[in-house]
């Protein structure tokens, strides 16, 4: 896929994000799928780079409660991603990973996860 433009197949340009230019997400997203053949490999190389460059566990929050995501899980089919996440009650809740909302303080390798959302969207997935 061609990362260099700013559209996506739908016509509209992808949401951007809060912390990170569309240029540096263009950028990361290149990096991780360079040598991909089609968007399964590309999937499959976002995810690769998440697995490698985010630090788990990390705190976030779902629908306004906090939680600390203590892993990922990869989808067996489809273009998604999990975080496995704890409340403070010690209960699990698996969701997908764009409904995480951060803190102030982002984990190690967030750019990741910032690149993989931009790549979804594009894919309009």
């Amino acid at each position: 896929m061609n990362w260099t433009t700013q559209e996506s197949r739908s016509g509209l340009a992808p949401k951007a994000s809060v912390r990170y230019d569309r240029s540096k997400l263009r950028a990361l997203i290149y990096e991780a799928t360079t040598d991909s053949n089609d968007e399964s490999d590309e999937h499959a190389g976002l995810l690769g780079m998440i697995r490698e460059e985010v630090a788990c566990p990390f705190r976030a929050r779902i629908q306004g409660e906090d939680v600390e995501c203590i892993r990922f899980e990869w989808p067996k089919k489809g273009y998604s991603l999990n975080a496995v996440c704890q409340t403070g009650k010690g209960k699990t809740r698996i969701v997908d990973i764009s409904l995480l909302e951060w803190p102030d303080s982002l984990p190690e390798g967030h750019k990741w996860i910032e690149a993989y959302l931009a790549w979804r969207e594009l894919m309009d997935v």
